[in-house]
């Protein structure tokens, strides 16, 4: 047996009745100890012990998909032509293709082709290429036949009688969303169940500890005085938010759900007297030294006018505020920080504007240099950036922190990765305008 235990914290229940909530796992089934505790601002008792059988992964079968073979060798998530099945929307999802299950023919129950030979396969992105002695051509049609798995994310919960139960969520390519507690029920944990899951282990289950209103973060109220003064003043105000594909909206289903969007509304409610501009200035793929020297770090080659990465358009706007998103800049290291983020305020000096700097969300693990979705963040540009805005009196949303504090909610933090890789789904996108807000109080 291998043990998760949920710590409570004493705030709700008198010290005497509170205990530890164990969860076991073994094989596909979790067993749920009787016992009271503090689950994000809830008292909660299991009355009595329960084991709960976790449906396994769901496998999907695709027959026949056709598909033309493409010249590039399928390596990573831009290379090679994908399998439509486990598609994530703008890519394929890491992981949801199942390894030995394609199969590759010259037509409908015709001739099977070897891979190796004719074609080639990523097994990690489900991406396939022609092979180096292909019998067919980028050409010519295949058929492709295979399986894929979706993830899921299910919800433990307790009635207030005592009783636990179990409630499944709906499958998904990438983002799943765990169930609500029923009526009358809290969710105490929830379960992730991973691309081909057959089994459930302690790092599958996510206790629920905290709220998402217990999240404590280091955004910083109070150092936009200026654009704060005006927007309680009812004054025009025009806001700049500048930065890569998750500032151009990477993977919000619609715009209004883009994090920029969804921030600028939130303004409106707070300031309904202020007439607030707030332009969307962004580039995807970008970092901020391709936006401070175009020549020196070209954007995908573009020069000039044809360049959408130019700095200058953020001066032109004149902005009040500008707002600032790099996950692209996750390379940098503290030098390069002080570098880049010291020039952007040299810039806009003499406009007056003032900023606030976004720490960026959590992406996939290897990206990172995380093991596991629990970790704190320890990435040398996110501590950089914190470190900076405090010397320099400038504002931080931090976004980061809010990432990192969803372990706490019971989630996955890479299960609001709608791409799987670096693009946060609509709840992702919302997190970020949270922290903004907090910088307007």
């Amino acid at each position: 047996m291998k043990l998760l235990s949920l710590v409570a914290a004493a705030l709700l229940l008198p010290f005497s009745t509170l205990r530890a909530l164990d969860f076991t796992a073994q094989g596909a089934t979790i067993t749920v100890a009787a016992g009271k505790a503090e689950v994000a601002g809830h008292a909660v008792t299991v009355a009595a012990p329960v084991t709960l059988t976790i449906a396994p992964a769901l496998v999907q079968a695709v027959s026949d998909e056709a598909l033309k073979l493409s010249t590039d060798k399928p390596a990573g998530w831009a290379k090679g032509t994908r399998l439509r099945g486990c598609n994530a929307r703008d890519v394929n999802a890491s992981g949801s293709f199942i390894p030995g299950s394609l199969e590759i023919r010259v037509a409908k129950g015709g001739e099977l082709l070897k891979e190796g030979e004719d074609y080639l396969v990523d097994p990690e992105w489900g991406h396939v290429g022609l092979g180096p002695k292909s019998k067919v051509t980028a050409t010519d049609t295949v058929y492709a036949s295979y399986r894929y798995s979706l993830r899921r994310m299910d919800t433990v919960q307790v009635a207030a009688d005592g009783k636990v139960s179990l409630k499944q969520g709906q499958p998904h390519i990438s983002a799943p969303v765990p169930p609500d507690a029923d009526a009358g029920c809290v969710a105490i944990a929830h379960v992730f169940v991973d691309y081909g899951a057959t089994e459930i282990t302690p790092d599958n289950i996510y206790p629920i500890t905290e709220s998402p209103a217990q999240a404590v973060t280091a955004s910083t109220p109070g150092r936009i005085p200026k654009t704060l003064a005006k927007l309680k003043a009812g004054e025009p105000v025009t806001i700049v938010c500048l930065g890569d594909s998750v500032t151009a909206g990477g993977n919000a289903s619609k715009p209004e759900l883009r994090y920029v969007d969804v921030f600028a509304a939130g303004l409106r409610e707070r300031f309904p007297k202020a007439k607030i501009d707030v332009r969307n200035i962004s580039a995807g793929g970008s970092n901020s030294r391709q936006w401070l020297d175009p020549e020196k770090h070209p954007y995908r080659d573009l020069h000039g006018p044809e360049n959408p990465a130019r700095f200058d358009r953020v001066v032109e706007a004149k902005p009040d505020l500008v707002t600032i998103e790099f996950v692209n800049d996750a390379g940098l290291n503290a030098a390069g920080v002080e570098e880049s983020y010291s020039e952007i305020l040299h810039r806009l000096e003499p406009i007056g504007t003032e900023v606030i700097l976004i720490s960026p969300h959590f992406t996939m693990w290897r990206m990172m240099g995380f093991k596991t979705m629990r970790e704190t963040e320890h990435r040398p540009y996110v501590l950089a950036l914190r470190d900076f805005a405090s010397r320099h009196g400038i504002a931080l949303a931090d976004a980061s922190a809010r990432w990192e504090h969803l372990a706490k909610e019971g989630l996955p933090y890479l299960t609001l990765l709608d791409n799987t890789i670096n693009h946060p789904d609509d709840r992702g996108h919302r997190l970020f305008a949270e922290e903004l807000w907090k910088c307007f109080q």
